[in-house]
């Protein structure tokens, strides 16, 4: 008898796991759905860039419009401070008054620190759901835009994305700290 009342309750906790799941998912896909149809988008982002050899410390910030596409400005380190990238399709170079600076490729698809902010941007709204749960008061996203590219988010109560990490390949080649995510 005690086994059968120990098996039924373990039957109802993995059904509400499951169930609790399901709303974290909805939820995530409504914001995503939101993010998708917004006119425009910015946010700022402490990044972090793992390359093989070394780690790399940048602050940049991020602003998308229907009207006039996607753009990443350099806010720190302060010796590149003040240079916008804009973003084509394809495409990952920092070009300021005709010149270009190469900050690296981080893996072979060629994402950079300066593309991995449009890539999570693409990624938030279109990008295939893994999985979705809950860590503590946070909602955490697995998001795949691409074949060995990973990226986990992190989101508040109120769903606002406040920590990103882009993996290729199972190794986390990018950290960003979001801050000031604003969409409309």
């Amino acid at each position: 008898m005690k086994r059968t009342v120990v098996f039924a309750l373990m039957i109802a906790l993995s059904l509400l796991t499951a169930c609790g799941g399901g709303a974290e998912r909805e939820a995530f896909e409504k914001f995503s759905g939101k993010l998708a149809a917004a006119e425009s988008l910015s946010f700022t982002a402490n990044v972090t860039a793992q390359y093989d050899d070394r780690s790399c410390e940048f602050t940049l910030d991020y602003a998308q419009s229907s009207e006039q596409g996607a753009a990443v400005t350099v806010k720190a380190p302060d010796m590149i401070a003040g240079i916008t990238a804009r973003i084509a399709p394809g495409s990952s170079e920092l070009e300021y008054d005709g010149r270009i600076l190469d900050t690296g490729d981080l893996t072979p698809s060629g994402l950079t620190p300066v593309s991995s902010l449009p890539k999570l941007a693409e990624t938030l709204k279109s990008g295939h759901v893994d999985m979705v749960w809950k860590e503590g008061d946070a909602t955490v996203a697995q998001l795949t835009p691409e074949n060995g590219l990973t990226v986990t988010v992190w989101l508040d109560e109120n769903m606002t994305p406040y920590h990103a990490e882009l993996q290729n390949s199972g190794k986390v080649v990018v950290f960003c700290d979001i801050i000031n995510f604003k969409y409309s």
